[in-house]
């Protein structure tokens, strides 16, 4: 099989050399250059228009961008500028692009043009190709010759190939920067949000009486779903901060863990509510049970939409009694200093928030000795999945974590989350990861 020798056909070595060109091209303005380089090469062009008439009534035009055989700099408008440049009106250039389709025209006159009666004096070939794009800065393309160089019904149909397969990579050069620049503006809001959402955390360290405590909050996206909060149930007046309230010895803390239904920017908003909700609930209502059905009653009221799992126990330093509730959160894990034996807190449940609002929740308690470690998480956890199969994480991997336990619940908390992260082998996290130890002093 011989290929056939292309080596002397110009039209295909001119588009080969356009297409390398706009292979390099990174930017709309590139291809605009790109664009008028293959209008001029094998040609004998005295130069070029790039003109908008989108948006404007009949008659005007923009000229966005000029290439003339005697300024080889030409008369560039930044592709963003292109709305800036001042219309004009009538003239030569109204009466070509009016008809709205490609054209090849001989004998121009410029001598009564308004604008260009000096500039293109002589330009009397003249070719105008129509170019689709919502996007780009023009519209059409003028290219001119000066007599006695005329141009041929093959140069009309090489430019407009040429301005065809331009304008396609033009409109999706211009849509991409849209989009890119859209990406930017929301992952800015974003970052924000996540900077908020990490502003509502409790500040470290974490001042609850007769506990020692350490946590581990990582979302999957910029802002996320997961949340935990401790603050003091006791009516103070004046309404002093958290560090005040455990300095005076506050005697019932909400210990609270929550996880929007998916995760990212709704998700955080959903759990941002729920705790302000939570922190300015009824005086009267300063049970689990309680404080969990005024929170769904909330959402399911204000018709917010979607759901949350939420544990929440009041804890009562003075006893070491934690009394909780269950809204179809993960149990959290006890692990008894006595005998280093490690339990569900599993006796009650009920369905996530914001489902029901008639939901109701029941209670347990249970007395934690000293050296007693609590262990909340989120599903982000137990989960997490192998790297190259469907094995999740699961319970048992995180119960065995407990049985040899650090003098410091940081390492525990470290060690959790480094062995999470070796079991997804390198693998980004596809939910919102938390972790809380409390360890009874």
């Amino acid at each position: 099989m011989l290929p056939q020798d292309l080596s002397q056909n110009l039209k295909v070595d001119r588009l080969t050399k356009l297409r390398g060109d706009l292979r390099l091209s990174r930017s709309p303005e590139e291809s605009l250059r790109a664009l008028q380089r293959g209008f001029s090469d094998g040609n004998s062009l005295f130069g070029s228009l790039l003109v908008s008439t989108r948006g404007l009534g009949p008659g005007q035009y923009r000229v966005v961008r000029t290439q003339l055989a005697d300024q080889p700099a030409g008369n560039a408008v930044a592709t963003a500028g292109s709305a800036s440049a001042p219309v004009q009106s009538g003239g030569v250039v109204a009466a070509i692009t009016a008809p709205a389709r490609p054209q090849l025209l001989q004998n121009v006159d410029w001598a009564e043009d308004p604008f260009f009666c000096q500039m293109l004096r002589g330009c009397e070939s003249v070719i105008a190709l129509p170019i689709a794009g919502d996007r780009l800065p023009m519209n059409w393309a003028i290219l001119l010759k000066k007599a006695p160089e005329r141009f041929t019904v093959s140069d009309l149909e090489e430019a407009l190939e040429r301005s065809i397969l331009v304008g396609a990579l033009l409109e999706n050069q211009a849509l991409a920067a849209e989009l890119a620049l859209a990406h930017e503006r929301i992952d800015q809001e974003a970052r924000q949000v996540g900077e908020l959402q990490r502003a509502l955390l409790p500040a470290a360290p974490l001042q609850v009486p007769n506990l020692e405590i350490a946590t581990y909050y990582e979302p999957s996206s910029r802002a996320g779903g997961d949340l935990y909060d401790f603050f003091s149930l006791d009516p103070l007046a004046g309404g002093p901060a958290a560090a005040d309230q455990a300095a005076a010895g506050a005697s019932r803390w909400c210990v609270f863990i929550g996880d929007s239904a998916g995760h990212g920017l709704a998700a955080a908003v959903v759990m941002a509510i729920v705790q302000a909700v939570l922190r300015a609930h009824p005086p009267h209502v300063v049970n689990p049970a309680g404080l969990l059905a005024h929170a769904n009653r909330q959402l399911c009221g204000r018709q917010i939409g979607g759901f949350l799992t939420a544990f929440l126990g009041v804890y009562e330093p003075a006893t070491r009694r934690l009394t909780y509730a269950n809204a179809g959160h993960p149990p959290p894990l006890l692990r008894r200093a006595l005998d280093g034996s490690v339990h569900r807190l599993d006796a009650v449940g009920s369905y996530p928030l914001g489902i029901d609002d008639a939901e109701t929740f029941a209670e347990a308690t249970v007395e934690l000795e000293p050296g007693s470690t609590l262990l909340f998480y989120t599903d982000g956890i137990i989960e997490a999945r192998a790297a190259r199969s469907d094995d999740l994480f699961g319970i048992e991997r995180l119960i065995s974590l407990l049985d040899d336990e650090p003098a410091h619940l940081a390492e525990l908390v470290e060690r959790i989350r480094q062995v999470v992260s070796h079991h997804r082998a390198g693998e980004d996290a596809t939910d919102d990861q938390t972790i809380v130890a409390a360890r009874v002093m």
